[in-house]
């Protein structure tokens, strides 16, 4: 029995001593040598996404500014949203069918529209912007401890896309709100 242990167990080690001894005497390849898993010929032949020609009206973003101090920390601040044309063509529409609007939102109640801009055209890389002042004391609880936040939206009348003017069809109506909070205001105060 014992015998039978010794021979397997020199089997295994005389085994695993010549698997290692053919590994080892494979030389790695460098890296420059191993062939990738990706055709490269493929690769050029793949075309890249075209930029849709088309007006996109971005929410691009929400501004805060101090305009003047009436205190450490309180003062009238500036609240501005900015909405850009990153499309690659002219936003072209008839009066009163798209507006800017500017919502607070104070924490437990229900969002109110502070401003509000009517637009009518907008070319690529053109902005238009809301803006809407108020009084704010960072060192209150209202504004301090629990400050609103602001929301930026792109509004259309229910039938732009129905109007027969394709030049008025946002192309990307995931991008039509931004919204910030008003603890970015407490930071300008200190």
């Amino acid at each position: 029995m014992k015998r039978l242990i010794y021979t397997v167990s020199l089997g295994l080690v005389l085994g695993l001593f010549l698997l290692t001894a053919t590994y080892s005497e494979t030389p790695p390849q460098p890296k420059d040598q191993l062939k990738s898993p990706v055709d490269s010929e493929k690769l050029k032949q793949i075309k890249p996404i075209p930029v849709p020609k088309c007006p996109d009206l971005v929410a691009e973003k929400i501004e805060f500014t101090i305009v003047s101090r009436t205190g450490k920390f309180s003062g009238k601040v500036r609240i501005t949203g900015v909405v850009k044309n990153a499309g690659s063509e002219p936003y072209i529409s008839g009066p009163n069918q798209q507006a800017v609007h500017l919502y607070e939102f104070i924490p437990g109640g229900s969002p109110r529209l502070v401003a509000k801009k009517n637009f009518q055209n907008l070319n690529p890389g053109q902005q238009i912007t809301v803006t809407y002042e108020r009084n704010w004391d960072a060192a209150s609880t209202s504004e301090g401890e629990f400050p609103s936040s602001y929301r930026v939206v792109i509004v259309y009348d229910p039938d732009i896309r129905m109007d027969g003017n394709p030049k008025n069809d946002d192309c990307n109506l995931n991008n039509n709100e931004k919204e910030r909070s008003g603890a970015d205001i407490n930071r300008l105060f200190k």
